[in-house]
């Protein structure tokens, strides 16, 4: 009995250090990490995401505002973006921000560089100074670059381009997703202008002036307001939608956002329809950059459908 027990003991230790042989000789798994990529807007999120997908750690910090051009990123953000492995920025004033941020400039991309002779004015002036040149101002640029679709397919294009150039083995895949992306922003961009007849003569308002290349693109006749569709009409509103009215038949107002009943219903008896043309620069609740475009369109057949 004793030399079964002897026997079982040595039988068990060898069996323990055979295992503990084998879990050594396993090879420990490899982690890849992801390059690191900023955007400052939510068309440059979807236009890396639909063309990168999960090759890269995608992150955009100010996903939970509904108009990202106001944002300021704070210390922590900052110092993630200084370790970035690429930031996508959207150009033509869009991140003010960058005046008084210091960033890798070899890891910033300016997705409207390549069409910057294409810039409209925001019809506004702002003043800074630069070292000793002392204050001075600049004409404002209008930012809102992706409402034109043939400009937001370029700025796609120069995503793509960027991200081929973080990873040039994955060139191949990056190019097929840009295609289909621009595939389908050219769609859209042929159905926004067959939605609006050439020479038409509706003239609208619109609720803020950040459709300036949208109005260029596609030929609509518009005079900009500032309001904010949360806020009630007041006197001064009012006096201000007359004017529109009287002087250059305004028939319709195109609201960033949905309206507060009150205001759709003053402004109806007052004989403007209202309809909401989202401007995208933040992600459209549960939708995407596509699917709002295309209720943008949506709404804008409303407007011309007596005149198509």
């Amino acid at each position: 009995m004793k030399n079964t027990l002897l026997l079982f003991t040595a039988f068990t230790l060898l069996l323990t250090g055979c295992k503990q042989e084998n879990k050594a000789e396993e090879p420990a798994a490899v982690t890849v990490e992801k390059p690191i990529v900023y955007t400052s807007n939510y068309p440059l999120y979807y236009f890396a995401n639909r063309i990168g997908g999960d090759a890269n750690d995608l992150r955009f910090p100010a996903r939970t505002l509904s108009d990202p051009s106001g944002w300021t990123p704070v210390a922590d953000t900052i110092a993630a973006m200084q370790n970035a492995d690429l930031i996508l920025i959207n150009g033509a004033s869009f991140e003010n921000w960058m005046m008084n941020v210091s960033l890798p400039e070899g890891k910033v991309v300016n997705t409207s560089e390549s069409f910057k002779d294409q810039f409209l004015s925001s019809g506004s002036t702002f003043t800074h100074s630069h070292g000793d040149e002392g204050e001075h101002a600049h004409e404002g640029t209008a930012y809102t670059t992706w409402l034109d679709l043939a400009l937001a397919a370029k700025q796609a294009e120069a995503v793509k381009n960027a991200l081929v150039a973080l990873k040039p083995e994955e060139k191949a895949v990056f190019e097929k997703n840009f295609e289909a992306l621009q595939n389908d922003l050219m769609t859209l961009h042929r159905e926004m202008q067959n939605s609006i007849p050439e020479g038409n003569t509706i003239t609208v308002a619109f609720s803020h002036p950040v459709y300036q290349y949208l109005a260029t693109a596609y030929g609509i006749n518009g005079k900009s307001l500032h309001w904010e569709p949360e806020t009630p009409i007041d006197h001064d509103m009012e006096h201000e939608i007359e004017h529109l009215i009287k002087d250059e038949g305004v028939t319709w107002l195109i609201w960033e956002g949905e309206p507060l009943p009150e205001n759709f219903e003053k402004l109806s008896k007052m004989g403007v329809q209202s309809v909401v043309f989202t401007p995208m620069g933040g992600k459209p609740g549960d939708s995407d950059f596509l699917k709002g475009m295309e209720k943008n369109v949506e709404a804008l057949k409303e407007i011309y459908r007596e005149e198509l």
